[in-house]
């Protein structure tokens, strides 16, 4: 089956690439130690989501479309993951990087939705 949707349709793909926005300004925040660490892995994660997205809408079957979304899924499951790491070590600021995790958590199960219930073919 053919997919016509395109990254910039997907809510999903906007709120993922504003998280990685997000996080590379709140990675700035680290101490430098930290920056080219913790701070380096969070940020191609986090750029990772959106990208692997629009890789999947651009490859045009929803076969392609799905693998993507499971790469997506991974690259935010390792986001929330290295934001909590971030939180209990005490970087950045804490509320922002609460509400950091939950919206990855929000594009967490975007993903899965969009994984179950593909956009309609055009």
């Amino acid at each position: 089956m053919v997919l016509r949707a395109s990254a910039g349709s997907l809510v999903v793909h906007d709120i993922a690439s504003s998280i990685a926005t997000d996080v590379i300004r709140q990675v700035r925040t680290f101490r430098s130690s930290e920056r080219s660490t913790l701070g380096d892995q969070l940020i191609r994660a986090a750029v990772s989501v959106p990208a692997n997205i629009a890789e999947g809408c651009g490859r045009g079957t929803i076969t392609d479309f799905r693998r993507f979304l499971l790469y997506a899924r991974g690259s935010a499951q390792e986001v929330l993951s290295l934001l909590q790491v971030a939180r209990r070590s005490g970087l950045g600021r804490r509320e922002t990087i609460v509400a950091l995790e939950n919206r990855t958590a929000l594009v967490l199960k975007m993903i899965v939705r969009l994984y179950d219930h593909p956009p309609p073919d055009r």
